[in-house]
């Protein structure tokens, strides 16, 4: 029953670049402990296959509407200057772009970089404008970022977890009906 919130939580942790893959990891195990003791609440794979669909979504759809919500609330509009430009090859033949970038005005910036798609291999010594949060728990992101979807995030995100505790409750209460095998 705690699932959705463990995961929850541990995927809000993982949008601070200082503790992603800590708690990526820590949420990751979180699951699979939650979908081993669903099956030994109710062994069929029918409950199964859904739980891993639901963890999966309550992995990611919580880092992301929690990063997004942050830069709109939260988020100050920051002149940077980009310091340094990298470019890799992806693997569908296009370049993907990285940019360090530093405070215009000197301030310690957490988290200087900025990726694809805000970094387009901008020239170093640009002046850019980004939303950067004043906490620095997430990174800054471009100006350009659209957050008319956020109501549906966030309902997406109670959505998924209501189901979860659906989902636990129905294996909880066909094993206690159906007794021991």
């Amino acid at each position: 029953m705690l699932t959705p919130l463990t995961l929850a939580g541990l995927a809000v942790l993982a949008a601070n670049p200082d503790y992603g893959a800590l708690a990526l990891i820590t949420a990751v195990l979180a699951l699979l402990g939650a979908l081993a003791a669903l099956m030994l609440v109710r062994p069929s794979g029918w409950f199964l296959w859904p739980g891993v669909a639901l963890g999966i979504a309550l992995l990611v759809l919580p880092w992301q509407v929690f990063k997004s919500e942050v830069m709109h609330l939260r988020g100050e509009r920051t002149d940077v200057v980009i310091t340094a430009t990298h470019s890799s090859k992806k693997k569908s033949g296009g370049l993907s772009w990285t940019c360090g970038i530093r405070r215009a005005d000197g301030q310690p910036l957490p988290h200087a970089r900025l990726a694809a798609p805000d970094c387009w291999g901008q020239a170093v010594g640009t002046t850019e404008t980004v939303v950067v949060d004043p906490d620095g728990w997430v990174p800054p992101v471009s100006t350009d970022r659209d957050y008319s979807g956020l109501g549906v995030g966030v309902i997406g995100v109670g959505g998924t977890a209501a189901l979860w505790v659906l989902l636990a409750l129905a294996a909880g209460r066909r094993a206690l009906r159906l007794g021991p095998n």
